[in-house]
Formats: C-alpha cells, structure tokens, sequence
C-alpha cells in the first residue's frame, strides 16, 4: 500500500472518529419557552414551544436578551442563551436547586418586597404569611390601587387561611401596573408597585406538560421546575401559587 493511501485512511479514520465522538456529545432538548428571537441558521425559521434542538446547532440570536428554557430527561431544565464570548448558543442549568418555599413574611414591608418588580399573575395566586406577627383584620389590612377604564380602583387583597391573595377584579381589569399599599390602625402607609404578568393558561399548561414529560423523579421534582421556570420567565410566584395551578389545570 502507497503512502497517499496510508494517509488517506488514516484521514477517514480520524473523520469518522470526530464526526462520531461529535454526534456523541450532541444533545436534544425539547423547547418549553423563548423569549425575545432565535433563529435557527439552517432554516432561518424561529425557534418555537415544542421544537427540539441540538446542542450543537447553529443559531442567530437576535437580541442580548434572547433566551429559552429548554429540557432534556437527562440534563433537566437548562437555559439556552447566546455565548458573550462567541455569540454561539450555551446551554446553562436553570437553578432548579433553589428553595422554592420562601420565607413566610411576618412584617408589612416583606409583603411589599414581593409585590414589587415583575409578579406573574395566574389566578391562583396567594403568598403565606405568618398572620399571629402580621395580623389581617379591618385595621390593618393591604389594598392595590390601580387605573382601569379611566377610573381609580381601590381593592383589598383577600386574607383567607392565612394567605393573601390579589382579587380577582383586577385579573378581569388587567391593568399594567398595581400599587399595594399597607394601612392600620395607627395611619401607617407603605406602598410598593408592581408590574402584572398575566398568565394565559393554555400557554403555561402546554409549557408545563413538556416540563412534567422531561424531569425525571417525582411531583415534587417537576412542581419544583415549574416554580423556577414561572418565576424566571414570567414574574414572582409562590410554590403554593404553581401547585394550586397545576392542580386545577394539569392531570
């Protein structure tokens, strides 16, 4: 045998050896949601719910913010976003170690720090409070202030179980920003604001039913994905929030 045809086995050897050790470390994952515009280079279609996609597929983010939750049954929820250092896609773990179950707020100024910023709003919300510290009655009590139609609206959060919970005329209101304000007995004011994220359950339930197919273990494993994928994709959620959802939405 000739050098040239030495060479050129040895050539396809190594081919086969890297396109195969390359095809072992690629990885599908299931798209749950994105935010912003990524393009897929082959097809210049948009990354859609539901699609797979390759760890090592070519992608075009379009803006710094683009972004999606993916999962796999072996990796878990991870985040596909762009590489800063290359612009090429990486794929980093969502937090799903985090504690799901925050503190129980016992003053009035720890409410007013969860209702402030981006709150996602499904309808089953309530955030658990320790009502022996923070009592609720007709003196002391919280309020959301808000414009809808022209007009001001002024509504109690509903205390109930020891759990607040938004009313439900501002989810029929859906107005684009709250005030929450604290009121007692004594004429303490405190005011946060907050921006609603309001949830369309047949979205949340088709993301939700591709996190629920992909992580491995049990309930408390996927309602633990989900509490981190709602928080982080659409605003500030309690655990009791997205198990009260599911239970009510998903079989």
């Amino acid at each position: 045998m000739n050098t040239f045809s030495k060479m050129s086995i040895v050539a396809a050897s190594v081919f086969a050896f890297a396109f195969s050790a390359n095809a072992q470390s690629s990885v599908t994952y299931k798209v749950v949601k994105v935010q912003g515009e990524i393009v897929r280079v082959k097809t210049g279609n948009n990354l859609s719910i539901g699609e797979n996609v390759v760890s090592n597929e070519n992608l075009n983010f379009k803006d710094n913010y683009s972004r999606a939750m993916v999962v796999n049954k072996e990796k878990g929820c991870m985040i596909l976003s762009a590489n800063s250092s290359n612009g090429g896609p990486q794929f980093m773990p969502a937090p799903n170690n985090m504690s799901v179950r925050s503190a129980v707020p016992t003053q009035p100024s720890e409410v007013l720090d969860f209702y402030y910023g981006f709150v996602a709003v499904t309808g089953c919300d309530s955030l658990k409070i320790d009502d022996e510290k923070l009592p609720i009655n007709d003196e002391s009590y919280f309020t959301v202030n808000y414009t809808a139609g022209g007009k001001e609206v002024n509504d109690k959060l509903v205390f109930k179980n020891g759990k607040l919970a938004l009313p439900a005329t501002l989810i029929q209101n859906k107005p684009e920003k709250v005030e929450v304000c604290y009121n007692n007995e004594f004429g303490l004011r405190k005011k946060s604001e907050f921006k609603p994220i309001y949830v369309d359950d047949n979205v949340l339930k088709k993301e939700l039913d591709l996190i629920f197919n992909a992580i491995p273990g049990g309930n408390d494993s996927r309602i633990s994905a989900s509490v981190v994928f709602v928080n982080d994709f659409y605003g500030k959620t309690t655990a009791e929030t997205v198990e009260s959802w599911i239970n009510k939405n998903l079989k």
